[in-house]
């Protein structure tokens, strides 16, 4: 596991799981948030198409950040998760899922929701932590030129 993905696990108690029953295969139908390392990754295997840059607003809107969180993800299309084919995750089998795909299960229910522990908000601190800054303004350098056509 990488850096990320172990500090966000730790964090909010979860482990990598992989279900693929149909409360899970229905999250598929929103994006799940990446970490600057997996948005790279997924840049270098050629996704930069399928990428986009977002901001995301929940911590916002509940009181609980005060402005929206600058990010690059994967694109949310009439269907889903632009990633969603056929029922499943193409990336699953790559190793390149974000992590809140890999951390997350149909366990989690608004009863048991405590937004601290959430996996949105963990993954959205790493776009916000000063040490992930190179990662960022790289993230997002990369995603500009691909929607200039300077890099493919």
């Amino acid at each position: 596991m990488d850096n990320s993905l172990l500090k966000i696990a730790g964090n909010t108690g979860r482990r990598p799981v992989e279900c693929d029953c149909p409360e899970c295969r229905a999250q598929c139908r929103v994006p799940c948030l990446g970490t600057p390392d997996d948005i790279l990754k997924l840049i270098r295997a050629g996704h930069a198409g399928k990428l986009k840059l977002t901001f995301w607003c929940v911590g916002m809107a509940l009181g609980k950040y005060p402005c929206p969180v600058p990010m690059v993800q994967a694109v949310k299309t009439g269907a889903g998760c632009v990633f969603l084919s056929n029922g499943l995750c193409e990336l699953h089998d790559s190793g390149l899922k974000p992590t809140e795909g890999k951390l997350s299960h149909h366990e989690l229910r608004l009863d048991n929701f405590i937004f601290e522990l959430s996996l949105a908000w963990n993954v959205a601190k790493e776009w916000i932590d000063k040490d992930n800054f190179p990662k960022v303004i790289k993230a997002f350098a990369l995603i500009e030129l691909y929607q200039k056509g300077i890099i493919e």
